[in-house]
């Protein structure tokens, strides 16, 4: 199934006469970016530099004030500077962050900036308290008479104050300027400099090379910024990408799914990308051998899924249903694990429900996502199953294959607690079903099972289990004579935290009892 869209390729002209214009401005935003990226880090490195001198200042405070009033503030300051300059990050423009010191240099920073705003109000207070303490009024002077020692406390306090602001200020400023990363100025100019007329020539050409290097272009042009995306879109270039992904070699399709998906994160791109029967081309790709690709165009149209019923419903007409069965059948995890999503969101419409077991050739692939090693496949898809039972509990009892598999999920020792409590819900369905799916689940060994599971402190798989127990037995009044039947009533009844369960069971005992001495 190879679909083509009904429109030929086309690429949009652009103005010739304002072409080099464009470019030659686009030329000096680059040249100006460039600049700016290089100030930037000049600015860094001057800060880092101009932070740890600060520090070093306010260490040599430290030892001056062993001779100041308060002397002993003096070991507090050495703590905090010398706390200070151990994770004070040390940068050059050229080589970067010195040794070790590369990973949360904001963290370091502001941590730095915190601890100098606490030490400058500290520093600032002590001023008015050394004057009020130290300090006498002169009758005979407009101004205070103090101590030498005083004298020379309160300028060294007042330097200190200072500094600690200094030190605050540029911490917090570091702390802002390591939030730009290397090329978060230059590399939007540059996605706009290749003049998007020379990228669509190039993926018309026959030349692969070519192509891949237009799809890698278009690629990076829809995931640099929403109006980037937006002016492919007006160029024309989501019908270059869907050509591009129908494309032989696997590198090209590659990049133009890659295109495909960053682009439908916009609702109105998505209604043109209906429009332009974008749906079969997503379809067509899921049949490629490359893992990636496949995840991508999952990807895609899980966002056009989002759109309503009446797209997923487009999807599933285009044989999408025998499309994501393949993809379960690759085994691939965690492409699996988003069909197993899109089956649930399926799941929840009234409509569209019956699709997913319509036919039998479908139940397989439930039975390997009910098997999945992937707890969260398992999960998802068990949730699929038990809505398709809560609203027609034939659609999902009919296909007696699926006993085995979850009655191998209530077995497993250490298994999900939630995929024990589906699985069970669902064999509960099958029990009161018809006699061959009841014969079924004694041949797959559900007692053994569900005495595995029902000595659990769980109120819900216990009061199942004991549902369970009791259809089996309303149905096949003989079961009770069974050893195994009757120790798992004994059990659930023993262990049970729900009064319903042991109701239940009390009564089975009593029945098998009644059935005994008859």
């Amino acid at each position: 199934m190879v679909p083509l869209s009904g429109k030929s390729f086309t690429a949009n002209p652009l103005i010739s006469s304002t072409s080099s214009l464009n470019e030659r401005v686009t030329e000096d935003n680059l040249q100006q970016m460039l600049v700016k990226e290089v100030n930037t880090l000049k600015t860094r490195e001057k800060l880092c530099n101009n932070l740890q001198v600060c520090v070093w200042m306010l260490f040599a405070l430290g030892v001056i004030s062993l001779v100041t009033t308060l002397w002993y503030t003096a070991f507090y300051k050495f703590a905090a500077a010398t706390l200070a300059l151990t994770v004070c990050p040390k940068y050059t423009r050229l080589s970067g962050f010195y040794l070790r010191m590369n990973e949360r240099n904001d963290l370091r920073v502001l941590f730095i900036a915190i601890g100098a705003a606490a030490l400058c109000l500290g520093s600032a207070g002590t001023v008015p308290a050394v004057i009020q303490h130290d300090c006498v009024a002169n009758s005979t002077t407009p101004w205070l008479h103090c101590s030498g020692p005083t004298y020379f406390s309160i300028p060294v306090y007042l330097v200190e104050t200072v500094g600690y602001f200094a030190v605050c200020v540029m911490a917090f400023v570091l702390w802002r300027n390591f939030d730009f990363q290397i090329g978060n100025y230059v590399e939007p100019v540059l996605v706009e400099i290749r003049d998007i007329k020379y990228i669509f020539s190039a993926a018309h050409s026959t030349s692969v090379k070519e192509q891949r290097t237009a799809a890698l272009d278009l690629a990076n042009m829809a995931a640099s910024s929403v109006d980037n995306k937006f002016s492919l879109v007006t160029a024309g270039g989501l019908q270059v990408l869907i050509d591009l992904a129908l494309n032989e070699d696997e590198g090209v399709r590659g990049y133009a799914i890659e295109a495909i998906s960053e682009l439908l994160t916009i609702r109105s791109i998505q209604n043109e990308f209906l429009e332009l029967g974008g749906i079969s081309t997503l379809m067509f790709a899921l049949h490629s051998s490359d893992n990636h690709i496949v995840r991508e165009t999952l990807l895609a149209v899980c966002q056009l899924a989002e759109e309503g019923e009446e797209v997923m419903g487009t999807i599933l007409a285009e044989n999408g249903m025998d499309d994501l069965c393949k993809v379960v059948a690759s085994g691939h995890v965690e492409t699996v694990r988003l069909v197993a999503g899109l089956f649930l969101d399926v799941s929840f419409s009234d409509t569209l429900r019956g699709e997913l077991l319509k036919h039998r050739k479908y139940v397989p692939y439930f039975e390997r996502m009910v098997k999945c090693s992937d707890v969260t496949v398992q999960q998802l898809s068990l949730q699929t199953l038990e809505l398709m039972a809560l609203s027609s509990p034939e659609s999902v009892t009919t296909h007696t294959s699926l006993i085995p598999a979850l009655v191998k999920n209530l077995s497993v020792v250490s298994g999900d607690i939630d995929v024990k409590t589906i699985s069970s819900k669902l064999l509960l369905y099958f029990s009161e079903a018809a006699e061959e799916a009841r014969k079924l689940l004694m041949d797959s060994g559900i007692i053994l099972a569900l005495t595995r599971v029902a000595g659990a402190p769980d109120n819900i798989i216990q009061s199942i289990s004991a549902h369970i127990l009791r259809t089996l037995v309303t149905n096949d009044r003989s079961l009770m004579g069974e050893e195994g039947v009757e120790g798992l009533a004994r059990l659930i009844r023993s262990a049970a935290v729900d009064q319903e369960a042991w109701i239940i069971c009390d009564q089975l005992l009593m029945r098998g009892h009644e059935d005994s001495d008859v």
